[in-house]
């Protein structure tokens, strides 16, 4: 069973990734974060850069898919991901849950460090915030929470351990907790 503080946690992640609030993940909640990734970095519609961010957004649509289960495999519901979360993510198969971890912290690097300097500096994990519409108040304490060494940058490792944190820890200090913002638990 998922503690209350990890329910929480996926609650808020499920309502990040739901992108028209209709209560169902699916392709176009996907297709609307490329579409606002292409407008905040500047690609005008229909150009080749703009077609490549929303193609890019949408191959995670289908490789998030890849390591979900879902009855539709083209959208799932809160409880499908929650049961997702809780059979797959905190309870499932240790390599599967490593795999996620590093294709979740991978995919943020790979869009969000767009300067490619191996670190997501904190204009870049704004552009997070500002691309699934979290709440961008929250947006530099968060970085500060998840910068463990205090170098003022979000090396690959601190990600990782983010991500990590934020999926399956039940402690409510943990930094990771703050990857995506305050969710209504985590301590201000």
């Amino acid at each position: 069973m998922l503690s209350d503080l990890q329910q929480q946690k996926l609650t808020h992640y499920f309502n990040i990734l739901d992108f028209d609030k209709n209560g169902i993940l699916e392709k176009e909640d996907f297709t609307a974060v490329g579409e606002n990734l292409a407008i905040l970095w500047g690609f005008r519609y229909g150009t080749s850069e703009y077609n490549a961010c929303i193609s890019r957004i949408e191959q995670n649509w289908n490789d998030f898919r890849s390591f979900t289960k879902w009855e539709d495999p083209d959208k799932a519901t809160l409880q499908e991901w929650l049961d997702f979360g809780d059979k797959a993510l905190i309870h499932g198969e240790e390599e599967f849950y490593q795999r996620y971890v590093i294709k979740v912290a991978e995919e943020i690097f790979d869009f969000f460090d767009t300067d490619k300097d191996g670190h997501i500096a904190l204009n870049e994990y704004i552009d997070l915030f500002m691309a699934f519409r979290i709440e961008i108040r929250y947006s530099a304490k968060s970085y500060t929470r998840l910068d463990l060494n205090s170098d003022d940058q979000l090396s690959r490792e601190e990600m990782v351990s983010a991500v990590d944190q934020f999926f399956r820890s039940d402690d409510e200090d943990a930094p990771g907790n703050w990857l995506f913002g305050f969710w209504g638990t985590n301590r201000m």
